[in-house]
């Protein structure tokens, strides 16, 4: 009967491992295609709720997938959130806010090409590199925002600002604001 037991426990251990999602992952994009890429987890504690608030306040240009780390986490999270039915078009809100190195994201196409390196320049063939993530953010719903005295001591004028970001006094009063309003503050340096 032990044995019974024990080979009973190994096999429901083997088929624990065997469903583990994190074991070998499929990447989901339910919501901003490309990026964001999550895996989903049944059962996992603390899933996405109802009514989620949240300031993403992004300073690092550190990049993944050859994008802002930051933006690239605010994908998944609208990802998380979209795949678990509570997603922006469901009443999830995000507010992102760019500013220290994070600022240049912001800037379109010919601006972030012009205060490149002249050889980071000529190999920007593309220009903004963020530029499609960020609309695809907006166009879930995201609110994203620049901070204007990162634009003026970074040498950015505010013409310069791609039209999908909204230039903000300062990172200050946005993370304020949010916060304010029950926003939940996300740092990512």
């Amino acid at each position: 009967m032990k044995a019974f037991a024990l080979l009973a426990s190994v096999g429901l251990v083997a088929a624990l491992m065997a469903a583990d999602p994190t074991g070998e992952p499929e990447y989901q994009h339910p919501l901003i295609q490309g990026h964001g890429g999550f895996v989903a987890v049944p059962g996992a504690a603390e899933p996405p709720a109802k009514g989620a608030k949240a300031v993403l306040d992004i300073t690092s240009d550190e990049t993944a997938g050859g994008v802002v780390k930051g933006l690239d986490r605010a994908a998944l999270i609208c990802n998380q959130y979209a795949h678990a039915g509570v997603g922006p078009d469901k009443g999830m809100k995000m507010a992102i806010i760019l500013h220290g190195p994070a600022t240049k994201a912001a800037l379109t196409h010919d601006a972030y090409v012009k205060h490149s390196s002249s050889y980071a320049a000529h190999l920007a063939t593309k220009g903004n590199p963020n530029l499609k993530l960020l609309e695809r953010l907006n166009d879930a719903g995201v609110e994203i925002y620049v901070c204007a005295q990162a634009l003026a001591h970074r040498g950015y004028s505010t013409e310069e600002v791609a039209p999908v970001v909204t230039v903000a006094v300062s990172a200050a009063t946005v993370n304020i604001n949010k916060q304010a309003a029950g926003y939940a503050y996300l740092p990512f340096q």
